[in-house]
C-alpha cells in the first residue's frame, strides 16, 4: 500500500470510487462537470503540486488497485466564513457549485504564498473516501498509517490558521476527533445512502493547539517554522516529486521539462543547501582543490531528500513569488521544453 499525488490518468478510477462508495452526495450539475473540474485543477501551473492524493494497493495480481482518494483546497477567508456561518453537508458539492456559478473560492499560488507569509491560510478538506468504508476491514487497517503520512506530505509546513473538513459515518467521525480535530456538525445522511453515511464536519484552529503543544497538528500545521533555504517554486517541485520516489526521468515527464533541466534543478538545490548548511551538504565540485572527498550525485540527492523530508516548510511558498520577498539569490529555474 502506498500514497502518491494524483495524475490525469487516475481520474477515471477516482470517479468510479466516488460513485461506488456513494457517501459523498453531489448535485447532478457538479457530478457532470466533476471530471473537467478535476482535470482543470491538475492542469493548472504544474510547478505547484496539488493536494489530490490517491492510495493504492500494489499487491493485487492485475496491477495497482485504487483504495482511497483525498482532496483539499486553500480557500478564501470569506468562503470559509460563509461555510461556517451557514453549515450544510457535502462540502465538495458546495465548493464546486461556487465554481460553476462563476465564483473563485480557491486561492491562486500568489495568494497562497502571501497568506502563508502573513496571518495564515484557510484549509478545506473536501473529500476522503475509501474503497472499503468499514474501518475494521483489513484493507482499511493497512491504510490507517498512511493517512497521517499523506497528510504530513501535503500540508506540513504550511502556515494554516484554521481548517474545515468532512468525513462520512460515525467511526470516521470518531477517528478524526481522536486525532485532535473538533467536531462541529453532524448531519443526517441523504435518503437511500449506505449505512454510516452521516456527514461529520470537523474544525481546527490555532486556539485548539497553542504554540509549543507537543501535537503534530500544532508543530506541522498551525505553528510551522519559517523556511531557511528560500528555494524557488521550480526547485521545490522537483524535490516534492522526488520525495514520492520518482526518478528524474519521471519528474521531467510530469513537469513537461527536459531531463537536463531536472539535473540543473538538483545542482541549484545543492548549491543553495551547501551555501546555508555547508556541514550537511557541501558542494564538492572543486573537491580536489580543498582536499574534500568526492561525493557522488546520488549521495547528494539522498542527503537533500532526507533533510527536506524532515523540513517540509522548505517546500512551501512563503512570499509573493513574483516579488522575491524573503528569497535568497538562487540558480536559474528549469525551463519548459
Amino acid at each position: 500500500m502506498r500514497y502518491r499525488l494524483a495524475q490525469d490518468g487516475d481520474l477515471p478510477a477516482c470517479l468510479d470510487l466516488l460513485d461506488n462508495n456513494g457517501r459523498c452526495v453531489l448535485s447532478p450539475r457538479v457530478r457532470e462537470h466533476l471530471p473537467q473540474l478535476w482535470a482543470d485543477w491538475l492542469a493548472q501551473d504544474r510547478r505547484y503540486p496539488k493536494s489530490f492524493v490517491v492510495w493504492e494497493d500494489l499487491r493485487t495480481p492485475h496491477g495497482p488497485r485504487l483504495e482511497a482518494i483525498g482532496t483539499s483546497h486553500f480557500v478564501r477567508d470569506e468562503v470559509h466564513d460563509a461555510l461556517m456561518r451557514t453549515p450544510q453537508p457535502y462540502l465538495m458539492d458546495r465548493l464546486y457549485g461556487m465554481v460553476l456559478d462563476g465564483h473563485q473560492p480557491f486561492l491562486d499560488q500568489r495568494e497562497i504564498a502571501r497568506a502563508n507569509a502573513g496571518e495564515g491560510l484557510s484549509l478545506l478538506m473536501t473529500l476522503y473516501l475509501q474503497r472499503e468504508h468499514d474501518l475494521t476491514h483489513p484493507d482499511s487497517q493497512r491504510l490507517m498509517p498512511l493517512g497521517p503520512a499523506a497528510w504530513y506530505f501535503c500540508h506540513a509546513g504550511f502556515n494554516v490558521r484554521r481548517l474545515l473538513g468532512e468525513v462520512y459515518g460515525r467511526p470516521s467521525g470518531a477517528y478524526m476527533t481522536a486525532g485532535g480535530f473538533r467536531l462541529a456538525h453532524v448531519f443526517d445522511a441523504a435518503e437511500g445512502l449506505p449505512p454510516d453515511s452521516e456527514p461529520h464536519q470537523h474544525v481546527l484552529d490555532r486556539s485548539d493547539q497553542p504554540p509549543g503543544a507537543l501535537h503534530p497538528l500544532s508543530l506541522w500545521l498551525l505553528h510551522p517554522r519559517a523556511p531557511a533555504l528560500s528555494l524557488p517554486a521550480s526547485l521545490q517541485t522537483v524535490v516534492i516529486h522526488a520525495l514520492q520516489g520518482e526518478t528524474d526521468r519521471a519528474i521531467a515527464h510530469r513537469l513537461g521539462i527536459s531531463a537536463d533541466a531536472v539535473k540543473q534543478a538538483w545542482r541549484g538545490i545543492l548549491k543553495t543547501m551547501s551555501a546555508h548548511m555547508p556541514d550537511l551538504c557541501r558542494d564538492t565540485t572543486n573537491a580536489t582543490a580543498d582536499g574534500s572527498p568526492p561525493v557522488r550525485g546520488s549521495e547528494h540527492r539522498r542527503i537533500v531528500i532526507e533533510y527536506l523530508r524532515q523540513h517540509m516548510e522548505e517546500l512551501r511558498p512563503w512570499s509573493d513569488p513574483t516579488r522575491g520577498v524573503r528569497r535568497a539569490a538562487s540558480p536559474a529555474a528549469p525551463r519548459p521544453r
